[in-house]
This record gives structure tokens, C-alpha cells and sequence, in this order.
């Protein structure tokens, strides 16, 4: 098969980009065809199947303004993609960003007799509900179901999220397919991880992976983080990824914890998969995540994880593999209880690990994925 894929975010660190790598991955090398269509970032191109067509200059810079990196579609992107779909020929559209208008590829797919294929990664209700209070949640709500409706089938990574669908309306088949987690060969130390990012090796490190902006509820974890400081000042919250630094850096400074919190930025890919390796809690707040996709990532390097409860728990992780909160004084209580107890937090870690292995392999992605598109296609 040939398999057109799309996101407006590729080849960002987000789990998008994680999840299109994955299935990217796993179909080649079953002897399908993939090309990746998203706008041009100055990444440039992330895989030789990746096609990077003109962004707009006008969301670039309104974007960088605010702090944003994501990008859409220019005014010519239109007649790039077309021009793709012609030489190309894919048997099967698969696209992966929904959001508040129609995009250059989907505009493109929607003309076209193939198999069309949406994979619903971002909970877009939650975040028009941050931007744009009940309005904007009503809004997106009903993008969902105008796009989702278009389409052949509808992917989504968790049940919870096909039950929130099928809420809103969506008639379209849904097929929960999970995004495989990947084994990582070698992570860093102890020492290593507190050397990489200058951190005194006495202490403790807090590590939290995913994009740095207000969907992902970072000012609660810098919030937690005040309260973590008041109690020992020898814990750090190590922040790793991209987004909106400055704005969160101006917050830590007023909560007097800037010298207990650091912000990497953007890492490359094995960089970030090392890092998980040597710290001593994941802690996770976001209440937006589809699967989140980290908290697994998190669980295969057997790092205990602390999160706040969320729609994705226990649908996604059952409560066995990790310390839920219902709000903060608890979530700062499991996370000294996870500390200080040896023998509770590795009890957790290994049902965690054993968990993802058995969950969240992307063989089983792979080949659920590809029973679905041969479907369709021979349909």
C-alpha cells in the first residue's frame, strides 16, 4: 500500500511526531509505502519520507510572538500537496491534526475517492475550553464531529476518547489503537543524567517530558513545585521539551523556585529517551493527553510515575502502575511517599514495565494498523 500521512506538527517533539515515526517505521518495514506531508519547519526534513511544503509566514510569526512553534499550511501548500498526491498516487489518506478550519491536505483528501483515515491524537474540546472558555470548547466539539464524520474510520489511542466521540456525535466506525512504546537500549545513569544537565548529584531529580505550554498544565507543576521546595530544597523538576519557556520561566522566578527548575528546551529525540533513565519520579499534570504517551515511556526506563488524575487513568494506566492524585497536597504526598519508600515505589515499577510490554508493543500497533488499512483498501 501507499499511505499519504499529514500533520501540522511534524517533525515537532510532541507524541504526534512520536506515533507518525512509529507507524512510519513499522509499515516500511512490512513493505508499505509512506510519505509525510506537514509544513516547513526549520528542522527541515526529519526522514527521507518526509515532505516539507510552505507554512504560512503569517502563523510563524504570530506563532514565535507567543511563544508557539506549530505551524500551518501557506497559501501555495494547496498545490504542493496536490502535486504530491499526483506523483505519489496513495492507495489510503491518513491524517493526524484536527483543528479549528480545514487544512491545505484535508481540503485535498476530501476531494479524493481513496480511504480516508483520521487519527484523533489531541483532545481539542479541552483546549478550546483554555482559549476560548465554553465557546470555544462547543466549537471544537463540533469541528470533531464534522471532520470525524468525513472520514472512512477514525483512530483514536484510547477508549476513553472513542466513548467522548461517540458523545459528541461522531457515526463513524472508531478503532482504539494505542501508540507502541519504544524499547530504548541505553539510558543515562544516575550520574550521568545529573552531569548532562548540571545538577547537584546529592539530590533528587522530578523529570516531566512534553511540550512546555498551558495545555499540558505546567504552571500546576511549578505551583506543586513551591510546595516541594518549602519541604527539601535538595529536589529539582528538570523540564524537557519545547514550547512556551520564557512565559513559565517568568512564573518559577515569582514562586522563588527558578533554582530548583530547569527548562531544556527542545532535545533530539535520543536525548530526550536517554533522560528518563536516572531521574527518580516522572511526575505528569497534563489533563488534555489523549494516551500520554510519556507516562508509558516513563514505565519502560522503570521510573516511578506521580500523576494527577486525568480522563486517560485508569482507561489508559490502571492504578496498579502508578500514584494517582485527586489534587496537589496529594500528588506532593505520593511523590515524597515514592522517595522514601524502597520497597512500595519498586513493587509499582515493575508492574508498570511489565504492563507496557504487554499493552504497548508496536508490533501489535503495526499490525492492527495495517489489518485496518488493507481493509479499507480492498473494500
Amino acid at each position: 500500500m501507499k499511505i499519504l500521512i499529514c500533520s501540522l506538527t511534524y517533525p515537532l517533539l510532541n507524541g504526534v511526531t512520536v506515533s507518525i515515526n512509529a507507524s512510519a517505521d513499522g509499515l516500511i518495514a512490512k513493505g508499505d509505502e509512506v510519505l509525510v506531508v506537514a509544513p516547513k519547519y526549520k528542522e527541515g526534513r526529519n526522514r527521507p519520507e518526509h515532505r516539507p511544503v510552505p507554512s504560512s509566514y503569517m502563523a510563524k510569526t504570530l506563532g514565535s510572538l507567543i511563544g508557539k512553534d506549530e505551524r500551518t499550511f501557506g497559501i501555495t501548500a494547496f498545490y504542493h500537496i496536490q502535486r504530491i498526491i499526483k506523483e505519489f498516487n496513495p492507495d489510503l489518506f491518513w491524517l493526524h491534526t484536527l483543528t479549528w478550519a480545514p487544512n491545505a491536505f484535508e481540503l485535498n483528501m476530501l476531494k479524493s475517492k481513496k480511504p480516508k483515515v483520521l487519527t484523533y491524537h489531541t483532545l481539542v474540546e479541552a483546549y478550546g475550553r483554555i482559549y476560548g472558555g465554553e465557546i470555544g470548547a462547543n466549537l471544537m466539539k463540533r469541528r470533531s464531529v464534522s471532520v470525524c464524520n468525513k472520514m472512512d474510520v477514525v483512530i483514536t489511542p484510547s477508549k476513553i476518547i472513542e466513548k467522548k466521540l461517540r458523545s459528541y456525535g461522531v457515526t463513524k466506525p472508531i478503532y482504539p489503537i494505542p501508540t507502541g512504546i519504544n524499547k530504548v537500549e541505553k539510558y543515562f545513569t544516575k550520574k550521568e543524567l545529573h552531569e548532562e544537565f548540571n545538577i547537584p548529584l546529592d539530590s533528587k531529580i522530578l523529570i516531566s517530558v512534553g511540550r512546555i505550554c498551558k495545555e499540558k498544565n505546567i504552571d500546576a507543576l511549578l505551583k506543586i513545585m513551591k510546595k516541594i521546595k518549602k519541604r527539601n530544597k535538595d529536589i529539582f523538576l528538570l523540564l524537557i521539551g519545547p514550547g512556551e519557556a520564557d512565559e513559565f520561566k517568568e512564573i518559577a522566578k515569582k514562586l522563588d523556585i527558578s533554582d530548583r527548575v530547569i527548562f531544556t528546551g527542545p532535545l533530539p529525540v535520543e536525548k530526550v529517551q536517554k533522560s528518563y533513565g536516572g531521574a527518580d519520579v516522572f511526575v505528569f499534570a497534563s489533563k488534555t493527553d489523549t494516551q500520554g504517551l510519556v507516562i508509558g515511556e516513563a514505565m519502560m526506563a522503570e521510573i516511578p510515575v506521580v500523576a494527577l488524575s486525568s480522563q486517560i487513568i485508569p482507561d489508559v494506566y490502571p492504578e496498579r502502575t502508578l500514584f494517582v492524585s485527586d489534587n496537589q497536597p496529594k500528588f506532593i504526598d505520593d511523590v515524597f511517599s515514592v522517595l522514601e519508600n524502597k520497597e512500595k515505589r519498586e513493587k509499582r515499577v515493575k508492574e508498570a514495565k511489565k504492563f507496557v510490554l504487554e499493552n504497548f508493543s508496536r508490533e501489535a500497533m503495526t499490525r492492527k494498523q495495517r489489518e485496518l488499512f488493507l481493509g479499507l483498501h480492498n473494500k
